[in-house]
């Protein structure tokens, strides 16, 4: 997978700042609803990337908090940069 430390940096950033104020209720309702957000943003490279936020269940109840990375110059066939983490029921997180 092609991963530019820019890519990576805003992938981080973008799951740090969801994990902070992230709600069950709230994924467990975004997963059910299929629903995604995205952002464009320019990376310290000087680059346009697009952020893509989203939610999928994961086992024991948990649902995987996903932020994909793209450089939208690269087009579609480039692979994403990926981050992610688990929230549990409790309000937990595990990666």
């Amino acid at each position: 997978m092609l991963m530019t430390p820019a890519a990576a940096e805003i992938a981080e950033e973008y799951l740090a700042s969801w994990r902070r104020v992230a709600v069950y209720s709230e994924l467990a309702l975004m997963a059910e609803n299929d629903d995604k957000d995205w952002d464009n943003v320019i990376g310290r490279d000087g680059e346009e990337y697009k952020v893509l936020l989203y939610v999928l269940p994961d086992t024991g109840g948990g649902l995987r908090m996903i932020v994909a990375v793209n450089n939208r110059r690269r087009g579609p066939s480039t692979p994403s940069t990926t981050r992610e983490s688990v929230m549990q029921p409790d309000g937990t997180f595990t990666k």
